[in-house]
């Protein structure tokens, strides 16, 4: 029997749950989040607060359960300053019907209470970032007697590590986005977790057909979240005082600071719809991708669109970029290292044997190859707990 004939057959009859921290616009974890949300037609989805249907593109119906959260007014401008409500929200899901829980993670969705049967997968995009390793740099102000607002802040986020490690316990397989992350899950949850990386929908951007506009000064590509831990402003300051040519696009209020400031000196691109996509990176050479992350799943869509990727040799874009084969690393700390990486690829022409090595890359990167592995993982999940019981 196939993979895919045994799945169905294993899990049509089980009661899914599926789980999710929030959604406001269709990134990384959400495009993931689909590709589970197929795997299961009858899956229930919770999640904290936002909108599923309209961020989400599904091919079945699912039933959609929010926290009490998401009946807080105009809960998508202040949801981050209830952060310390989260894990009470998670964990009021009653979920105790369920077989199986699958939990799409960055924030609190690992932490829900699974009944005691029930078998819980948690897919983990990144530990919490703001309470672990990047807490300094969302929170830069020290703790001072004369502020006490702030010790009240560390106070919370303290308490918060503590709800993260023991709420872990609950999980029965960590998944885990990259090896960047999976050291992480093993550093702060004492977890061992399997590495599948998430999916690239490879024939929307269609290497073979791309055809990148030629002009006379080749243009770098800022494209992504424009969040102060992602480094694009600053490096959009970097990139004009040195006169490169630049496109700018995604989402994110540092998007619109960088609009007021160079409307007339960058082409812009506000949350562009994914029809347009494609058309924006055929007009780039290469994409400068500043920040260590995670995974980021924008350095591997550039590469299926045949473009270099300029980005850091640590975290996710360590295991997604080849250096000087689908693009050019650099050390993160150093700015004439980047420097340095981005004038070498927009000075170097992009080759069809340079599109087929590319083309071979992403491959290893495909939905199909997600799709399997996450069924073969499940099945292996769903055979060693009825072993057990």
């Amino acid at each position: 029997m196939e993979i895919k004939e045994e799945f169905v057959a294993q899990t049509t009859k089980l009661k899914v749950a599926i789980i999710h921290d929030w959604m406001f616009t269709r990134r990384g974890g959400e495009r993931v989040l689909e590709q589970i949300l197929n795997l299961f037609p009858q899956a229930d989805l919770y999640y904290l607060f936002g909108k599923p249907g309209k961020v989400l593109q599904l091919k079945h119906s699912h039933r959609f359960i929010s926290s009490f959260l998401s009946k807080i007014p105009l809960i998508e401008k202040i949801y981050k300053n209830l952060l310390p409500f989260f894990p009470i929200a998670i964990e009021s899901f009653n979920l105790e019907n369920y077989d199986l829980i699958i939990s799409s993670s960055s924030c609190v969705a690992k932490g829900i209470i699974p009944p005691p049967l029930a078998i819980h997968v948690a897919y983990i995009h990144s530990p919490m970032r703001y309470a672990w390793d990047q807490e300094h740099r969302y929170f830069k102000q020290q703790p001072k007697l004369t502020k006490p607002l702030e010790i009240l802040r560390r106070f919370l986020l303290n308490r918060l590590r503590i709800w993260d490690v023991t709420s872990s316990v609950r999980i029965d397989k960590i998944i885990a986005n990259s090896q960047f992350v999976a050291r992480r899950c093993k550093l702060y949850y004492g977890k061992s977790a399997e590495v599948i990386y998430p999916p690239i929908n490879i024939k929307y951007f269609n290497i073979s057909n791309a055809q990148n506009i030629i002009s006379q000064k080749r243009k770098v590509l800022l494209f992504g979240a424009w969040t102060p831990y992602k480094k694009m402003l600053q490096t959009l300051d970097l990139l004009i005082a040195n006169k490169i040519s630049v496109i700018a696009a995604g989402q994110g209020e540092e998007l619109l600071k960088a609009k007021a400031k160079y409307g007339d000196k960058v082409e812009f691109y506000i949350d562009p719809h994914d029809e347009k996509i494609p058309a924006i990176y055929a007009q780039a050479h290469c994409l400068l991708f500043p920040a260590i992350e995670d995974f980021g799943i924008v350095p591997l869509e550039a590469t299926a669109a045949g473009l270099w990727v300029v980005a850091p040799n640590k975290g996710g874009t360590k295991e997604t970029v080849i250096d000087k084969v689908t693009g050019y690393t650099f050390y993160e700390t150093s700015t004439e290292s980047m420097l340095s990486a981005l004038n070498a690829a927009l000075n170097k022409d992009i080759t069809p044997e340079d599109k087929k090595n590319m083309a071979l890359h992403v491959e290893n990167f495909s939905e199909e190859i997600f799709l399997q592995k996450m069924m073969m993982t499940l099945l292996d999940c769903l055979n060693s707990k009825r072993d057990m019981q």
